[in-house]
């Protein structure tokens, strides 16, 4: 019997969040699901631990695909998409939790008029504290597309969203550019996607241990990652999407390059410079994106890093520091 919800796990080296994250996503209030954790050749507890919270389940669907080797969040994503046979697929990272009727409330939302493509709010969670993350309302695919996702309005992350599994198809999952900008799959999805719905009850937590996550370390490799994804996402709304859509490419462009100025590493700034700076004339004209981001990117455009630079450390690590902690 195929089950409604397909629910993918990709799991290595959470030993310190897998018995929370599995017990969340087992302890459901909708049973017609299967549950597809994908060990990633982790070399911690986090299977052993993972199997003792499966024992109290035995009702439940639920498998462990081991990869022989580390092979990165794509490749786990990619091994359980393959596997499932939902109706629907959910994505639920290894690290994170959800609430007890995520599932049954977003399958409702999607079931009665069989909707392709359902998100809901969520919780940005730090170490002492949580902030809860509203997202826009999109009565359409292309609504959500323009005014969400390429603008900045709205987070493209895989999870928190339920999704039909034949918008998956074609999908190439990018295994071989890992570090960064994996998310970036979710535009060809949406492209593809004919109708949207939104829960407005924030029921998955992001965990977010690291306050200061948005300035981590960018290796070269993570670089070459985040710009090959960035072009590919680019190259398949341009095949895909049969109207312009030049503006909001160029809104997504500049929210890719943003992170490099949260930061007070000329490093970084160089690569600010030097990526897209077609898309720099555009800054002012995202209605979506805050009057701080956008005077933050002008400054930069102007080369006025030594006020992006007083930004980052007066504002993000001060203020940002102490009160999401």
């Amino acid at each position: 019997m195929i089950p409604a919800i397909s629910v993918i796990i990709p799991v290595y080296n959470v030993e310190n969040f897998i018995r929370r994250c599995a017990r969340s996503i087992l302890d459901q209030t909708f049973d017609d699901a299967e549950y597809i954790f994908v060990n990633d050749a982790s070399t911690d507890r986090s299977i052993e631990i993972l199997n003792d919270v499966i024992k109290d389940f035995p009702d439940k669907n639920v498998r462990i695909i081991h990869h022989l080797q580390n092979m990165g969040l794509p490749s786990s994503r990619k091994t359980g998409y393959e596997a499932s046979i939902g109706k629907y697929v959910f994505n639920c990272d290894g690290d994170d939790w959800v609430e007890p009727t995520l599932l049954e409330q977003m399958y409702s939302a999607v079931a009665s008029s069989d909707i392709d493509y359902a998100y809901c709010d969520f919780f940005l969670s730090y170490e002492r504290s949580e902030r809860y993350m509203k997202c826009p309302y999109f009565s359409t695919p292309d609504e959500a597309l323009r005014k969400g996702y390429l603008s900045g309005a709205a987070k493209y992350n895989v999870w928190n969203k339920l999704i039909k599994r034949d918008l998956y198809d074609g999908v190439v999952f990018p295994v071989d550019h890992k570090k960064g900008g994996e998310d970036m799959i979710m535009f060809g999805i949406l492209a593809k996607a004919k109708s949207v719905t939104y829960v407005p009850k924030a029921l998955y937590h992001y965990v977010k241990i690291n306050t200061y996550a948005i300035s981590e370390s960018f290796s070269q490799q993570r670089l070459i990652d985040i710009k090959y994804n960035a072009d590919a996402a680019i190259s398949t709304l341009r095949d895909s999407y049969h109207c312009d859509l030049e503006k909001e490419i160029a809104f997504f462009k500049l929210n890719v390059k943003l992170p490099f100025i949260i930061s007070d590493d000329p490093v970084r700034f160089k690569v600010w410079k030097e990526w897209y700076p077609e898309a720099n004339e555009y800054i002012w004209k995202n209605r979506c994106q805050s009057f701080r981001n956008k005077l933050l990117q002008q400054m930069a455009a102007k080369g006025q890093f030594w006020a992006v630079k007083l930004y980052y450390r007066m504002v993000y690590r001060l203020v940002y520091g102490v009160i999401y902690k």
